[in-house]
């Protein structure tokens, strides 16, 4: 990609193709700029189109996502981890073939 600097009217954003026209469909070509990945379509009051590139997740693994406790939960112990705040309670192997 060709590093271009930022279009004043648009901090943060750069041109990456010229002008363009939707087909009979309503659909713009947007070639290897966004190949290889997953965009949410996000509109605002003045019409202008913002392709945010996401990543999709597995049905099985969105109850995390969903409830916003365990989320907080989460991410303050991957804080704490980071920061090195926690006590390794050694290995739990010995628990492995259990029942629950």
């Amino acid at each position: 990609m060709a590093t271009e600097p930022d279009t004043p009217a648009y901090p943060g954003f750069r041109p990456r193709k010229g002008f363009v026209h939707p087909d009979s469909r309503g659909r713009i070509t947007l070639g290897a700029v966004a190949r290889d990945a997953d965009y949410r379509v996000l509109l605002n009051e003045k019409g202008q189109i913002l392709l945010d590139p996401i990543v999709a997740i597995p049905a099985s693994e969105a109850w995390l996502w969903e409830n916003p406790a365990l989320r907080a939960s989460m991410e303050r112990a991957l804080d704490q981890a980071t920061a090195g705040q926690f006590e390794d309670l050694g290995s739990f192997a010995q628990f492995a073939d259990e029942d629950e």
